[in-house]
């Protein structure tokens, strides 16, 4: 469960999701040339983290019209030991202060959660929008439906299923994963690798509506469907894989 407070940003979503393109794609662009689709969380167990993925439709320089998602962390504190490019900007919340705003696929708790939701098929999560008094009510419209496909790979092969099964003996501290590494992130094409403890995942910057779950191959020689995380939204019936597990 994801609550979402009745909050003032600066600089808002929009502009938070524009520069992060603008970097990712070297290129520059701001909220008006975007479409903001739809979005989704993950939750975070220690309630430290917001892990939330925007769907946006926008112009990009060697592909046109495109749809992209956009995976996003925001921290009430800095990242310990992530590289300058994984911070997007940091936004004043006038509930929760001052926000450090991420590129999630650096983040261990969004890779962490992705994975899970992938090797367990679980769901994005429920939100609430939190009013002044105190008062919530479930958000039911806008926001895109994504979940695992389930476990596509021989557990004992993702270190993320033992540790939260408890195999390392160690709790979770607030917003690092059992092992406190970070991921290790790639950028190939359309796509970012991304890399931790012990496995890689694929997670697609630019979306293809009219290509569903399946299998195949990547650069590198990785056989994929270990595993997927797809999506549906208004307007978008058919599941659009978003990121998938490589081996």
């Amino acid at each position: 469960m994801a609550d979402i407070f009745a909050a003032d940003l600066h600089p808002g979503k929009p502009e938070v999701v524009a520069r992060a393109l603008s970097a990712r794609f070297g290129t520059d662009l701001d909220a008006s040339d975007l479409r903001m689709l739809t979005s989704f969380r993950f939750d975070d167990p220690a309630g430290e983290v917001g892990c939330e993925t925007h769907i946006v439709a926008v112009p990009l320089p060697a592909v046109g019209d495109a749809i992209v998602q956009v995976p996003l962390t925001y921290r009430g504190a800095p990242l310990d030991a992530a590289p300058a490019e994984a911070l997007v900007t940091t936004m004043e919340h006038s509930v929760l202060g001052t926000r450090w705003v991420y590129v999630a696929a650096h983040d261990p708790v969004y890779v962490t959660e992705l994975l899970l939701a992938i090797t367990d098929a679980g769901a994005s999560a429920e939100q609430f929008l939190v009013e002044d008094d105190g008062s919530k009510s479930r958000i039911s419209t806008g926001l895109a439906s994504a979940h695992g496909t389930g476990p596509g790979i021989d557990p004992s092969r993702s270190a993320v299923q033992a540790d939260e099964a408890g195999g390392t003996g160690a709790a979770r501290e607030p917003g690092r994963p059992v092992d406190g590494s970070l991921p290790a992130v790639e950028h190939v094409e359309d796509r970012t690798v991304v890399h931790m403890r012990g496995t890689a995942l694929e997670v697609f910057d630019v979306l293809d509506p009219g290509t569903h779950a399946g299998g195949g191959s990547v650069a590198g020689g990785w056989s994929v469907d270990a595993g997927q995380l797809v999506a549906t939204w208004d307007g978008q019936k058919a599941p659009v894989t978003l990121a998938r597990i490589v081996v």
